[in-house]
């Protein structure tokens, strides 16, 4: 018997988000060391590189991995002949990659050593290229739990190794140099199990199979750079504006928010596989899904934001350490693009499983625009503060894009009711943090938790059924049936 759908979006997710959380927390714990140890100056040139390397990081892939997934979901036969053309592709694409990042570090004339950490990083991004070629086939089958494992194996390895190294030689190229040992391991280990699991790759070149791939590959890859720019041309033309320490302040907040997004991108991960399904075989089941999932992250990226905002001071001083302490003002208004952001990328991946991938990528290529001329507005005049301003901005009109879409081609997600309850729940967070201020951070975030266990059950947001299935999921032997 197959499970139900939702089912299996819950454990996959919660497999995503147990082997994400275990490996970030490595990983969170050792960006802030090298925040410390390198310090602000150094640590915004890796930022800046980093910031780079991504812009064209997506040059590596073009998409086609998340086309794999949404083809392969619908039939799994096709995996070796998808594995097989996607690497043939990214073979080519990587080297065009490569010369872009170089290129453009020449253009911006970078010194030596940022040069070098550039052709490290870039890299990396291209082992990690080849590996969401063997991950699209996991998340296509909803076998997550083995990219989960393997995944945080080679993360924690990485960071061990990266504690260590920066222990002794405090190096920004050296801490360059542990990103690319951990994709080399990645790739290592889940290409490994995934040939082991689904069959080798099919390495007959096929030009009209490859010339599909990337033409239909494309307007994921759009969404990609589009949301890539306004993830990262802030830092870009922060470091043009006002310099590296600025930098290094702006994304030690930056990286704080990474361990609340990668909630929701393990919960989309896991759904979009299921609404590619879904649109082509039951579209209602489809908008249950969605409305669930956008009402939630709704909720609960708001309690969040609301949360680290009003906490946003202790947690620089404790990450960082005084000299971080601008950060914190940047943090504070950072999370609420979070806020954002949890429910937007719901939205947004459901807009790419019904093959309306083209639409999405009108909706972000405007964002980015948005947020460029945002950005050269409000940075010379604001710096840091402005950037943060303008990346809230830029997820706010995205959001509204999104839900007028959706309610267009699925239907609405969420009514009148539910925005009532959801304006109580954040009264009451808000409320209780200000008329508990004197009792301290770890009492009121104790008491936070006893006090919104209840209140989220008694205004239907959290039901008690699926705290069930939560805690039953991984005791179900059976497995599912395709």
């Amino acid at each position: 018997m197959a499970t139900p759908v939702h089912i299996r979006i819950l454990r996959n997710a919660a497999s995503l988000i147990l082997g994400r959380l275990i490996s970030r927390i490595f990983l969170f714990f050792l960006l802030i060391y090298a925040a410390r140890v390198l310090g602000v100056e150094k640590y915004g040139v890796f930022s800046y590189a980093f910031a780079l390397v991504s812009l064209f990081a997506v040059s590596m892939d073009l998409g086609i991995s998340r086309y794999s997934v949404q083809q392969l979901s619908r039939d799994h036969t096709k995996i070796p002949v998808f594995m097989g053309g996607s690497l043939i592709i990214k073979a080519i694409l990587i080297c065009c990659g490569v010369v872009l990042i170089m290129s453009a570090g020449l253009i911006m004339r970078q010194n030596m050593e940022t040069m070098s950490i550039l052709i490290i990083l870039a890299s990396y991004v291209a082992l990690d290229s080849l590996t969401m070629t063997f991950t699209s086939v996991f998340q296509a089958v909803e076998r997550m739990s083995y990219q989960a494992i393997l995944v945080s194996i080679s993360n924690i390895v990485m960071s061990v190794m990266g504690f260590v190294l920066l222990y002794f030689l405090p190096s920004v190229l050296l801490f360059s140099v542990i990103y690319l040992l951990g994709g080399f391991l990645r790739l290592i280990l889940v290409s490994w199990w995934c040939i082991r699991m689904y069959g080798a790759p099919h390495w007959e070149i096929d030009f009209g199979f490859c010339r599909n791939l990337l033409k239909n590959g494309i307007p994921f890859s759009l969404v990609t750079i589009f949301v890539t720019i306004y993830y990262y041309i802030d830092t870009i033309i922060l470091s043009a504006y006002s310099g590296n320490d600025v930098v290094g302040y702006y994304n030690a907040a930056y990286r704080l928010l990474e361990a609340p997004l990668f909630l929701v991108a393990a919960f989309t991960t896991a759904i979009f596989p299921a609404a590619s399904k879904l649109f082509v075989k039951d579209k209602q089941q489809l908008k249950s899904i969605v409305s669930l999932g956008f009402q939630k992250a709704l909720v609960f990226a708001s309690i969040i934001a609301v949360v680290i905002a009003f906490f946003s001071d202790e947690i620089i001083a404790v990450a960082y350490g005084i000299k971080y302490q601008q950060s914190s003002v940047v943090l504070s208004i950072l999370v609420f693009s979070v806020a954002i952001i949890m429910p937007s990328t719901i939205l947004g991946t459901t807009i790419r499983a019904i093959d309306k991938q083209v639409v999405s990528a009108w909706v972000t290529g405007v964002g980015a625009a948005l947020n460029i001329v945002l950005n050269l507005i409000f940075i010379p005049r604001f710096s840091l503060i402005g950037a943060a301003w303008t990346t809230v901005l830029t997820e706010l009109f995205v959001i509204i894009a999104y839900a007028v879409l959706i309610w267009r081609y699925i239907g609405p997600v969420c009514n009148v009711g539910y925005f009532l309850r959801y304006s109580v729940i954040c009264s009451c967070v808000i409320a209780f943090l200000y008329f508990t201020v004197n009792f301290g951070v770890w009492v009121q975030l104790f008491c936070l938790g006893i006090f919104l266990c209840p209140l989220l059950l008694l205004l239907g947001i959290v039901k008690l059924d699926e705290l069930k299935e939560l805690v039953n999921m991984f005791f179900v032997r059976k497995r599912d049936s395709f």
